[in-house]
């Protein structure tokens, strides 16, 4: 059981109206026992309640070396730029929603006083994702790389019109497609925009990727799940203006002729969730998959006839 000491607090940029969260995040983690460290936007958040900082403060990726957890307050834009840049450093992250949907920040505000102080602790779920590696390459030459949590892509930029580009799986064809854009997932990233452009859920524990063409021009164009041990290399043929993106966070112009590489990064990160915390309930809550009123107690199915099997998730419990 892994108990931790200094805490570095990622949050969500000025004008948000989550001041006081922050405040009270940081009097949480100090009762804890535990030394709080600030980033640019937690440090600017109190200065608009006319505090001054009494912690240090840096930018995230300067904290991420000191650290032993990042805590992000904010939604789950924060918690994927949280995640991209400790998971260098092998710091895990705990998620509070400050958000609207919440799918990587599963602790809502109004119950972070009575959760994180457990959770800093060392009683937590320990959550391994499996990340994207991007390449960008020029005439032939790398000109750009970015790790992802959630998906890697090519859209149309300012003009608008479609992109015209072809996939590559292991140096062999694939498709040539016409499309809004492309995008390619991780078991994370499959309940952001992959499914909204159609794609599959996959469970966090596969580190397999999804190929989802959006808004395809032929409509036999479909998603498909890729081996976590390919390459995909994406090479844009025509384009008024495309960009390729990395979490719908970092961007880069693309022209014809350029390729992007996208395959499974030998980098992880590590989500800690509350005890208790199971994906399908997730699944189930934000999908709101139980609606129905037998939800909670199936009814063509009693206990003593079937009991379910052990559970057998990799997710680590501590």
């Amino acid at each position: 059981m892994e108990r931790f000491q200094r805490v570095a607090i990622i949050a969500k940029p000025v004008g948000n109206n989550i001041a006081e969260h922050v405040r009270s995040l940081i009097e949480i983690v100090r009762d804890a026992g535990c030394t709080p460290l600030l980033d640019d936007n937690a440090a600017a958040h109190l200065k608009q309640l006319g505090l001054r900082p009494a912690w240090r403060v840096g930018q995230a990726r300067d904290l991420a070396a000191d650290c032993d957890v990042a805590i992000s307050l904010g939604g789950d834009g924060t918690m994927l730029g949280a995640a991209r840049t400790v998971a260098p450093f092998n710091v895990p992250v705990i998620g509070i929603n400050a958000g609207r949907l919440g799918f990587i920040t599963d602790i809502v505000i109004e119950e972070m006083a009575r959760i994180i102080p457990d959770m800093l602790a060392g009683h937590y779920v320990r959550d391994p994702r499996h990340m994207l590696q991007g390449r960008i390459y020029h005439e032939g030459k790398e000109v750009f790389r970015e790790l992802a949590v959630n998906d890697i892509g090519i859209s149309h930029g300012r003009a608008l019109g479609m992109v015209e580009y072809t996939v590559y799986v292991d140096g062999e064809q694939m498709a040539v497609q016409r499309a809004d854009g492309v995008l390619v997932s991780s078991a994370t990233g499959s309940t952001a925009y992959a499914m909204a452009a159609g794609g599959p859920i996959m469970h966090p524990a596969t580190k397999n990727m999804l190929l989802v063409p959006v808004a395809p021009h032929t409509l036999s164009n479909r998603p498909i799940v890729l081996s976590k041990r390919s390459v995909i290399d994406i090479e844009v043929n025509e384009t008024r203006s495309a960009v390729a993106s990395f979490d719908a966070q970092i961007l880069h112009d693309v022209v014809a002729g350029d390729v992007l590489r996208i395959s499974v990064s030998d980098t992880m990160f590590t989500m800690l969730h509350p005890v208790g915390w199971s994906h399908f309930d997730l699944l189930r809550r934000k999908l709101k998959w139980n609606y129905l009123p037998q939800a909670e107690r199936p009814i063509h199915t009693r206990e003593q006839d079937v009991r379910p099997l052990a559970c057998t998730t990799p997710l680590d419990k501590n």
